[in-house]
């Protein structure tokens, strides 16, 4: 019975034979009522067996099984089919991935990845995706991107941050092209003479370097007693002298792998506790570089997951 285009069970297409809507749904509600499970497929040729979703597939769209939880995606389907989480990053408009890191996955807890990238640049737009990976296999890519901003300098090595507020420091650098010039007998002007394809920067930095916190990436220090400073000195002096590259990040968008060089100097600027260290130092590598980072210790990402 039609009453007002309604019928007895409340709906206009309860009973109609073919209940084809034409509109995408975007909203599914379940209330008054206790349910065993909540399954939605793309599949139309899709038959229960004993009232129950055999399993989850790619015609799947959501399974809310309620156990204990409302959760209807796929996350126990991709413990089954993962080996491996990969990440991946690439600068805007490079299309090469870079790996940097890798997690074995065992169970779901290991799908949540906490990992500091240090490789940004200030201003830098980056690309970031995570990869399932079933023993070698990879899975479809989830990307996102982000931008860095900063207008400090910062000294990194390992999950150790140094840095100092730009007014506080200055790097000057200098692009090295080893080269040599020959005065001809009959000639005007020098012939130039490369023999080696180096191409390199050195530099030199200044600046007051404090530790960064653990937590909240703040500077160790109170900005109006800036001379409690002088107590890291000799902390960031064995932290520069200590033989291990390093990745040097200035707020312009310069980035470096870098060793240390020559002898460090501690002196003071003008009055005895408003001192400045004064370093030097030389390229290492490149930053993009999988195997750069690999060989200078910044990474440990083995060779089979590098970009190819």
């Amino acid at each position: 019975m039609f009453i007002c285009g309604s019928n007895f069970v409340g709906g206009g297409l309860a009973c109609a034979l073919t209940p084809t809507g034409l509109e995408n749904i975007n909203y599914v509600e379940l209330k008054n009522g206790i349910y065993d499970d909540l399954y939605i497929t793309k599949a139309t040729d899709f038959k229960l067996k004993a009232f129950r979703p055999e399993e989850w597939d790619f015609d799947t769209i959501l399974w809310a099984a309620f156990n204990n939880t409302a959760n209807a995606g796929n996350v126990d389907w991709t413990l089954e089919t993962t080996s491996h989480l990969v990440l991946k990053s690439r600068t805007e408009g490079n299309f090469r991935w870079k790996t940097i890191f890798v997690k074995e996955v065992a169970s779901l807890e290991d799908f949540t990845i906490n990992y500091p990238d240090y490789f940004v640049a200030s201003g830098q737009s980056v690309e970031y995706a995570i990869v399932p990976v079933f023993y070698g296999n990879e899975g479809v890519y989830a990307s996102t991107s982000i931008t860095s901003v900063f207008n400090k300098m910062f000294l990194i090595e390992g999950g150790t941050v140094w840095g100092t507020e730009i007014t506080d420091g200055y790097c000057n650098t200098t692009r090295n092209i080893p080269s040599s010039t020959v005065d001809l007998l009959n000639g005007k002007y020098p012939v130039l003479i490369r023999n080696t394809i180096a191409n390199y920067d050195t530099g030199n930095c200044s600046g007051s370097f404090v530790p960064l916190e653990e937590v909240g990436c703040a500077f160790a220090y109170s900005r109006e007693q800036d001379y409690v400073r002088i107590k890291y000195q000799k902390d960031f002096m064995d932290f520069i002298c200590n033989g291990i590259p390093k990745i040097l990040k200035l707020p312009d968008g310069r980035l470096w792998l870098i060793h240390v060089s020559d002898s460090p100097t501690d002196a003071a600027n003008q009055q005895y506790n408003d001192r400045e260290l004064s370093w030097s130092w030389v390229e290492a590598g490149d930053v993009n570089s999988e195997e750069d980072l690999y060989y200078l210790g910044f990474s440990n990402i083995e060779p089979e997951w590098w970009s190819k």
